[in-house]
Parts: structure tokens; sequence; C-alpha cells
């Protein structure tokens, strides 16, 4: 039967995803094309662009939101804010702090169902890392559980 819309009812035990702007929009939109509940921190706050991190870390929290971002920075620096709000992230490891939205985007869409599985069947798991090794045609992409 064709469907008139958006039909997430398959897959409503999936999280809520934001993807920092420490990362490229466009994949967020990508993905939510295939039906992931995604949004980018610019969609989530109305269009606005610079949106701190604690503003970020409280959305997710209000919203049971996972963080998806890139930003090391602010795994460290907001972890006593990240720990207090119990919000999920997945921190992408880019080598040398530089990732192509094009492999932004295949490491996400590689991953976000093993992730999906990992915080369903752990609860109390909340941070993961994603991360690319090797060349292009050869990757391997890992997810790993991390602590704060």
């Amino acid at each position: 039967m064709p469907s008139s819309g958006k039909n997430l009812s398959s897959r409503v035990s999936e999280p809520l995803f934001l993807v920092d702007e420490s990362l490229n929009r466009n994949v967020a939109k990508a993905l939510g094309l295939v039906e992931y509940q995604i949004l980018a921190v610019s969609d989530a706050f109305k269009g606005r662009s610079g949106v701190k991190d604690p503003e970020i870390i409280t959305w997710c929290r209000d919203n049971d939101a996972v963080w998806i971002h890139a930003d090391d920075k602010a795994r460290k620096e907001h972890k006593k804010e990240i720990t207090a709000a119990r919000i999920r992230s997945l921190w992408v490891y880019r080598p040398g702090g530089m990732m192509s939205s094009r492999e932004q985007l295949r490491v996400l869409s590689y991953k976000l169902p093993d992730l999906t599985d990992q915080l369903a069947k752990y609860p109390r798991f909340l941070h993961y890392k994603v991360s690319a090794h090797g060349e292009a045609s050869r990757q391997r992409i890992k997810l790993e559980r991390i602590a704060l």
C-alpha cells in the first residue's frame, strides 16, 4: 500500500538524533531522507547558527535526543553538564580534524543501525565513538563505547 508521507511507525523505538554544527548539516538531511529521526542543530534551533554546547545539551536532554558531534573539545569541556543531563552522545572521530561530507555520511549511515541497537540493548552506556581507519576502498568503520 503506497504511503502518503513519512512513516516512522516501524522505527518508533529509534532515538532522535541531533547533528552538531561540527558536522555537515546536509548529512543530517540525507539521513532524514532514509527515515532516520534526525535534525541538524540549525533546524532544531530554527535557523540559528553558532548555538553553544550547553544549549545543545539542554535541548538533547529535553528531547531525549542523541547528540552527534565531532568536537572532542566539547566532550571534554562540558563533561559535567553532559553527565548531569544524562544525555547520549556519538563522537565522530575525524583523523587530523578533517572529514569530508561524503565520509561523514558513509560512516554514520554504516554505524547508526549498530548504535541504535547498542542504545536499546545497553541503556546504561550513554557515550560512543565512531571512527574510520584505512584507505577508502578498504576502510574499517568502528563503533565503540567511551567514557567521558
